[in-house]
């Protein structure tokens, strides 16, 4: 049969000697991991000559099995490119009813890494394979596990709304598997008396600031959405109802990041030298009362301080770190530790945030040691017989 620019007809053939059958042919179009579109052949078996004895047949029965490859090239979402959609439909639709952070992390991946390499493919030409590769090529390249999970995530968020307007049949990226994730040695924990350096040589406002995040766990942008209608001197107590990014007031990060936080006396002291204000006056804000920008903080007085103090590693969201392994080493349960940090789940606490060995563990090992070996080897006088327990 004759070929079509856009339709697949495809052609027949017979196969076999004994128990023949007939084989169809055509030619698809996939994307590659970088937008590039290539032509694929496929092949099927349609059935015995038995079963389709004349070739017309056969014809007719291929044809009914490219309507699903061919429907995509007639529908008018055939040839609706990806950034067409993401800018025309799924952006005006979903962005209004995301938290401003959530949507310049969706816009983010979009414009930075998911457009780049597939923004110019029609919808119908996006595969597994090819999706696939990109992943495995962005970690590669050097990017690390959780930014290709987040790129992954985004990705399958997009096709998840083109599926249900039943622009795509599938969500291909659902398919998809993340890259082997290969586990780097963390770097060592900075030292308390590194802590205390920072925290006597930062200037104020970012000195209080820093303190109280390491005394509350409290996450930056909570922290400067404090209000004094938030605090209790007397009680000793903090609600956390709001949080700011970019300049902007949202809700909490999530349900549980709305808490109740105990605050010790160092912690009430330093709220108590604060600028006294009332009501919804904000705790920590500009001459003008506008809310403080975490990153000038950040970039005209936290870092600078870090590096005259030859100190690697501090920021913000450290601070939060330092307060969930403080928490633990002071032996707090794990569930306690969640509450604070205002954690969705303990497995977030546990594998991001806690980084101290437990006592609970170096209490674990030392039961080990009693049991397996007795007295220390110091304890061992020389020419003694060693401890039946590795003597085999």
């Amino acid at each position: 049969m004759t070929q079509n620019s856009r339709l697949q007809y495809g052609s027949v053939s017979k196969r076999g000697k004994k128990n023949k059958v007939w084989i169809g042919r055509w030619r698809e179009e996939i994307a590659g991991p970088e937008g590039s579109v290539s032509a694929v052949r496929r092949s099927v078996i349609l059935g015995s000559v038995e079963e389709l004895p004349s070739k017309r047949e056969a014809e007719r029965e291929l044809w009914e099995r490219l309507q699903s490859v061919n429907a995509g090239k007639q529908g008018p979402s055939g040839s609706m490119i990806l950034r067409k959609f993401a800018d025309e439909i799924w952006k005006p639709s979903v962005f209004p009813s995301l938290k401003l952070s959530t949507r310049l992390f969706y816009d983010h991946n979009l414009k930075t890494h998911i457009l780049p390499a597939f923004g110019d493919v029609p919808l119908r030409l996006l595969t597994r394979d090819g999706v696939q590769k990109w992943l495995h090529g962005k970690y590669s390249a050097g990017l690390s596990w959780n930014s290709v999970r987040h790129l992954r995530t985004s990705f399958g968020t997009l096709l998840n709304a083109a599926e249900m307007d039943e622009l795509i049949r599938q969500n291909v990226v659902k398919k998809t598997r993340l890259p082997r994730r290969v586990h780097f040695e963390e770097p060592p924990l900075v030292s308390l008396d590194d802590l205390k350096s920072l925290l006597q040589e930062l200037p104020e406002p970012s000195r209080s600031i820093a303190a109280l995040i390491v005394l509350t766990g409290l996450r930056i942008g909570e922290m400067l959405a404090l209000r004094w209608c938030d605090v209790d001197l007397v009680v000793g107590t903090l609600r956390v109802r709001q949080t700011i990014y970019e300049g902007q007031f949202d809700t909490p990060k999530t349900k549980r990041s709305r808490r109740v936080v105990p605050l010790s006396p160092m912690a009430v002291h330093i709220l108590g030298l604060q600028k006294q204000g009332s009501g919804t006056a904000l705790i920590f804000s500009s001459a003008m009362g506008t809310p403080l920008c975490r990153r000038n903080l950040l970039n005209r007085q936290f870092r600078p301080t870090a590096v005259r103090l030859g100190l690697k590693g501090f920021n913000w969201h450290w601070l939060r770190h330092a307060t969930a392994s403080l928490l633990d080493a002071a032996g707090t349960p794990l569930g306690t530790v969640q509450t604070l940090l205002g954690h969705t789940s303990s497995e977030v606490t546990r594998e991001h945030y806690i980084h101290a060995v437990s006592s609970e563990s170096r209490a674990a090992v030392g039961r080990i040691e009693e049991l397996a070996i007795g007295p220390k080897w110091t304890q061992i006088e020389p020419g003694a017989k060693r401890p039946k327990a590795l003597a085999s």
